[in-house]
């Protein structure tokens, strides 16, 4: 085993010491900013800022800067303490009741076939809580355990495959909230930056590691999904099994990502993690908590790599820039005048060199939103704006079916409907045998204090306030415009129709 090595501080020969008054002087300097430097770091974080939906707002930092440049070695010790002090109050343990797949990048490709327990991330006050699809994929029950003991039972929000990310919320009593980790901006992290990775490895809850960001923009090929999307941040924090969908965090404290896979030979850390970027986290996870699905917005392209080769044939100076393969005819790229061969350099100004990094900036942008787009063509720079389609369109969804693709949704069980009381989902096929071809959605729970008298598990729910409901996102539409009170429809499983008076539960 190495020693630690030994640094020799000496003076240089012929040269006079220092006097004594000088040496004093020195002391007092660095005792004063020492003194300031812990000022700095011992102050206390920020509080979240989530609203009934929105995310938090963003931290602004001057781009081109680094925590760690203004932190002394001496002082990380202390950083370390005031980040893992509060981030471990967000970051919980997920356990559910059936098996799951776990993304480890082994030799062997084996699966883990197990009672899964992993990790999750408070995002916001009502209980919303981010993690990993992988982890509840094939769940039936959902429990939330808290680092200071407080356990809760969870219910699926909705899940991504495309990106293995998943929203599941936990029911709390009226008036209960929970402390919500502060976002932080992924777009500003840099290569050898702090980080801690917080989570539940090997069911040793509320584990903390620390390491710096070894690389961003990493493709694995782990996501087994259509149109699946891998920008990792690779870091050498200690990541383990059970650490899929913990925090990734700054040295202020601020979430930068969501851990979810290691790059190992024997299932366990080999010195390289996986997260995903905190901006991509928040875009899915806005959509997730507002519709239960991801709304992306499509280009309709075929990307791959530029290599020297292939610059060299194109005329460009430089290797970089993403090569179009393929435009699908009547696509959002098509539309706006791109064509096969084009090389796109940027997307809003954010420079895009492989094509994982075309699909991510892609991705954070909303169906039918635009976008500035810089490209090589016919030896020179050019640009223009594109108007990015929606998996709706009749050219969009035309070219998915093509490709074989298919919306999965097994994974939305339910939906918590925190205003209200209920858990709801949609209809099963067992439900059909029992209500026939009525429309409506089934309530899974309800979980007001005082539980109504014809509001049970099972009771099928026809209308809300006189308006047919066929889907749990037609409902929660309905019931944003219901005001303080709402008049449901429901049958219970007698077949027997009554109408319940609902008031909004006072948090």
């Amino acid at each position: 085993m190495d020693k630690p090595r030994t640094i020799a501080y000496r003076f240089s020969v012929g040269r006079p010491p220092f006097s004594f008054l000088t040496g004093i002087s020195l002391v007092g300097v660095g005792l004063l900013a020492g003194i300031l430097v812990m000022l700095i770091i011992d102050r206390p974080p920020r509080e979240s800022q989530l609203a009934e939906i929105r995310l938090v707002e963003r931290t602004e930092t001057e781009k081109g800067s680094s925590e760690s440049e203004l932190l002394p070695a001496m002082t990380l010790g202390s950083a370390f303490r005031n980040v893992a002090r509060g981030a471990v109050e967000s970051v919980v343990s997920v356990s559910t009741e059936s098996g799951w797949h776990s993304y480890l990048w082994s030799s062997s490709d084996s699966d883990m076939i197990r009672d899964s327990e992993g990790s999750g991330v408070v995002i916001t006050p009502q209980g919303h809580i981010m993690t990993n699809h992988h982890l509840i994929e094939n769940a039936g029950k959902l429990h939330v355990l808290f680092a200071d003991r407080r356990e809760y039972e969870a219910y699926t929000v909705g899940v991504d495959r495309s990106t293995d990310l998943a929203v599941i919320q936990i029911v709390l009593s009226p008036g209960e909230s929970v402390q919500a980790m502060t976002i932080g901006d992924s777009e500003t992290l840099q290569l050898g930056d702090w980080v801690l990775a917080i989570g539940n490895p090997l069911e040793l809850n509320s584990t903390v590691t620390a390491g710096i960001v070894s690389a961003v923009g990493r493709s694995m090929n782990i996501i087994d999904a259509d149109f699946g999307v891998e920008d990792f941040i690779q870091t050498d924090a200690a990541i383990n099994p059970g650490n899929s969908g913990g925090a990734l965090v700054n040295l202020s404290g601020e979430l930068i990502g969501i851990n979810t896979a290691i790059a190992t030979n024997s299932g366990f850390y080999e010195g390289y993690g996986f997260a995903i970027p905190v901006n991509l986290v928040v875009r899915v996870a806005s959509d997730l908590i507002e519709f239960g699905e991801f709304r992306r917005g499509y280009m309709g392209v075929v990307p791959a790599d530029v290599d020297a080769k292939l610059a060299q044939a194109l005329g460009m100076v430089a290797v970089r820039g993403v090569f179009l393969d393929q435009v699908y005819a009547g696509s959002a790229a098509e539309i706006a005048g791109l064509r096969p061969g084009d090389v796109i350099f940027e997307v809003d100004g954010r420079p895009v060199n492989r094509p994982n990094q075309l699909q991510s900036a892609i991705l954070l942008k909303h169906p039918y939103s635009t976008v500035g787009i810089a490209y090589w063509r016919d030896g020179q720079v050019d640009s223009l704006q594109l108007r990015l389609l929606g998996q709706d369109h009749p050219g969009v969804s035309s070219w998915l079916l093509e490709m074989g693709y298919r919306p999965d949704r097994k994974a939305r069980t339910a939906r918590y409907l925190d205003k209200w009381g209920l858990v709801v989902r949609d209809k099963s096929e067992e439900d059909e045998a029992q209500y026939g071809d009525l429309e409506g959605i089934i309530i899974q729970r309800v979980t007001r204090q005082k539980e109504m008298e014809y509001l049970k598990a099972g009771v099928l729910v026809e209308r809300i306030d006189g308006r047919t409901v066929s889907s749990v996102e037609e409902a929660i539409k309905q019931l944003r415009d219901a005001g303080e009170m709402t008049r449901l429809s429901v049958r219970d499983r007698w077949n027997i129709p009554r109408m319940v008076s609902l008031s909004v539960i006072n948090h």
